[in-house]
């Protein structure tokens, strides 16, 4: 792929994901996982346009561009396993606990150690004196640790049956798949330059999954809706399983809105719901089946 290709595919790339964040500030399923994934969407932004800004500088022999080559390549391969670590933080924050959050942080951590002592080592990349580029004995170093976190998003969606839904946690883990396959075809063929496509490509499906969600979930308390609930006392049913139900009736919400509004009314739905949808989180789903 030539230089023009690879740019223009870039910026085209860009401008999706930048649309992407655009339209994720306009439609919330979940907070915490809104926020990580335009988080996530803005560091594969400058990713690419760190891995543009590499590729340009390489086009010339000049001493004057050696350090801007060599911050360009330290920055962009320290942040490149951070996409994956808050997409896992985002998606799965219920099923990992403060402590196991620190020691995941850990190969993160390292990872940019080796990558900032890369610029004078030489261990993941060297830049000569005459700005020409090459890897170190280190080079899969990022890319092996975004595929530990790729995995461990995988791992903890097949195990979360609480939040998702079979279905669901089949669509999460093909997602994550597609950098995963896109990075061993670029290790096995060294000219094929397809991870930060594939990871710009994951998290546009990513997004289309979530607004999907939406449809399956009561927008004023985030916990699952009617038409949810009623698909999954169906496959209860069909597949012949046991399932206890039980139903909460929210107290004095009328007097709630004619004395302090229809506002406090709706924050004492919202904390009734996620009071409950704590409770039951390791046992059950939740959801508001009520007006």
């Amino acid at each position: 792929m030539n230089i023009t290709s690879l740019m223009s595919m870039g910026i085209l790339v860009i401008i999706a994901l930048s649309i992407s964040i655009g339209m994720a500030k306009r439609h919330v399923v979940d907070r915490k996982i809104n926020t990580g994934y335009k988080v996530a969407c803005g560091l594969t932004i400058i990713i690419l346009v760190l891995e543009m800004a590499t590729i340009l500088v390489g086009l010339s022999n000049s001493k004057g561009l050696v350090i801007p080559n060599r911050i360009f390549n330290v920055l962009g391969f320290s942040l490149s396993p951070a996409v994956p670590y808050i997409l896992m933080q985002c998606n799965n924050h219920k099923e990992i606990k403060a402590s196991h959050s620190r020691i995941l942080a850990i190969p993160l951590g390292l990872n940019a150690l080796v990558c900032a002592l890369s610029y004078q080592t030489g261990w993941v990349f060297f830049v000569n004196s005459q700005n020409q580029y090459t890897r170190g004995n280190l080079f899969l170093l990022p890319t092996l640790t975004s595929l530990f976190y790729y995995v461990l998003i995988i791992k903890a969606t097949i195990q979360n049956d609480n939040e998702y839904e079979n279905g669901d946690r089949k669509v999460i883990t093909s997602i994550m798949l597609v950098p995963i396959v896109a990075t061993v075809l670029q290790i096995l063929f060294r000219n094929l330059i397809l991870i930060w496509s594939s990871v710009a490509l994951s998290l546009l499906l990513y997004y289309a999954f979530l607004r999907e969600l939406q449809f399956t979930y009561d927008i004023q308390t985030y916990v699952k809706n009617r038409a949810a609930f009623e698909r999954e006392m169906e496959q209860c049913e069909s597949k012949h399983k046991n399932a206890g139900v039980f139903m909460f009736d929210l107290n004095n919400l009328k007097e709630t809105n004619d004395v302090y509004g229809h506002k406090a009314g709706d924050e004492m739905i919202f904390d009734a719901a996620k009071t409950i949808k704590e409770c039951f989180i390791r046992i059950g789903r939740t959801y508001r089946i009520g007006g």
